[in-house]
């Protein structure tokens, strides 16, 4: 926040500083309200706190505008910053188009299910990497299983012969 002396400030500068602020007062209180009205996405609270700040951002530029004549004034720097954030925010959070519903299910009418989604196509490569990997896990498990076999068969055939 900066506090300038409106009637300390002289030059040209000064009054046209004067009139961009009040200008992006205006500017930001408007935009601020309008996501505030439109962004159906965002939690209702949000919207509320949006609205309001928006209405300060506005009621401040009006005041500055057509009340305030000379003294001091206030140059809140979120009046740069919080419209780019908001709308940034709002879009952001925006809702997806929300998805069909169904037909309400007539009774005696079966129900039908959706076909299954396709199988992904798998580039060759991949093919082969799977297959190498499916190779590989049954190498281990006969591995394995002719370790088994060969503990069972140090005691002899189970059967007489």
């Amino acid at each position: 926040m900066i506090y300038v002396d409106r009637r300390s400030i002289c030059s040209w500068w000064g009054k046209y500083v004067f009139g961009f602020y009040v200008v992006m007062l205006f500017v930001s209180g408007i935009v601020v309200i309008g996501v505030a009205l439109v962004a159906s996405g965002l939690h209702p609270g949000r919207r509320v706190v949006n609205g309001l700040i928006g209405t300060a951002f506005l009621g401040y530029g009006i005041y500055l505008a057509v009340f305030f004549h000379s003294g001091e004034y206030r140059i809140f720097l979120w009046v740069f910053i919080l419209p780019i954030s908001l709308l940034a925010d709002a879009v952001r959070t925006a809702e997806a188009p929300a998805p069909r519903q169904p037909a309400a299910r007539r009774p005696g009418i079966p129900r039908r299910r959706p076909a299954p989604a396709p199988a992904p196509r798998r580039s060759a490569a991949t093919r082969e990497r799977m297959a190498a990997a499916k190779s590989a896990e049954l190498e281990a498990l006969r591995a394995k299983h002719a370790a088994k076999s060969d503990e069972f068969d140090d005691r002899g055939p189970s059967t007489p012969a």
